[in-house]
């Protein structure tokens, strides 16, 4: 997960999120501490399909399909320049996520 905010606020900001800390915070069924720590939660449309797959666990599959009025699935954007070279060991949803969490 990566974190966007302004150094030394109080306020609880926003995250960027890969797939597997959300699979596993869902499969433990601790997801609703991510709303008491962040006030938003966004996730690539990558990420998301990742979540939707028919070989991911079922409570995970239920939880993308249902929507949380603290959590956003947003389009990564693009980048320019050599960064996305230095991705390229990463799974599609990782990519995505960093890419989001630099476009905002």
């Amino acid at each position: 997960m990566l974190l966007s905010g302004k150094p030394g606020s109080t306020s609880k900001g926003l995250v960027v999120a890969d797939t597997t800390p959300l699979n596993y915070l869902i499969l433990i069924d601790a997801i609703n501490v991510l709303p008491r720590l962040f006030h938003r939660v966004c996730v690539p449309e990558e990420v998301a399909e990742e979540m939707s797959r028919p070989r991911t666990p079922e409570p995970v599959r239920t939880w993308i399909a249902s929507s949380s009025t603290w959590f956003e699935i947003r389009p990564a954007g693009s980048i320019v320049g050599d960064l996305p070279k230095a991705f390229g060991s990463l799974y599609a949803g990782e990519r995505a996520a960093l890419i989001l969490a630099l476009n905002l």
